[in-house]
């Protein structure tokens, strides 16, 4: 019987070299949530359910109902408010935020009383840039508003 003369690779971890890439979007759920929560708690101790609008962008200038039905669906199971002519979309190649017509109606409506929130299905569809993203919070919780995720920034299990 004859041995393998097959060499064998060994390969090593060097913990210098690791570099694990964050999500850029976790320190600033938090925040988000927090502001979700106190914004939801101030609507019902009016007596009223929250009332959202749903966003999402459209690829190839496609109705994103997939999307928007998500968003929907979350909403309903939260207990929250969805008007009919309450969704808003924009082409998926838009700019920042605030540039964005669908964005802007959002923010319109949170901003004359007519919504709580919006409802998107991840923190990405808001802005992949995480200042941008920032930035679009800091306005919701400055205009009494908030963003909810379908998908949050952090998923977390429960025992």
């Amino acid at each position: 019987m004859r041995q393998s003369t097959a060499r064998t690779t060994q390969t090593w971890l060097y913990l210098s070299q690791v570099h694990i890439e964050a999500n850029p979007y976790v320190p600033i759920a938090g925040a988000r949530r927090v502001n979700l929560e106190r914004v939801v708690a101030q609507a019902r101790s009016r007596g009223r359910d929250p009332r959202v609008c749903l966003y999402a962008l459209s690829f190839d200038e496609q109705v994103p109902r997939a999307s928007l039905d998500s968003a929907a669906a979350y909403a309903r199971r939260k207990s929250w408010q969805v008007g009919s002519e309450q969704s808003f979309t924009d082409p998926d190649d838009a700019t920042a935020p605030q540039d964005r017509p669908g964005w802007g109606h959002v923010r319109k409506q949170i901003r004359a009383g007519f919504a709580d929130g919006v409802v998107v299905i991840t923190a990405d569809v808001v802005s992949s840039e995480v200042d941008e993203y920032r930035d679009e919070l800091a306005w919701f919780e400055e205009h009494h508003g908030f963003i909810a995720l379908v998908i949050p920034e952090i998923t977390t299990e429960r025992t």
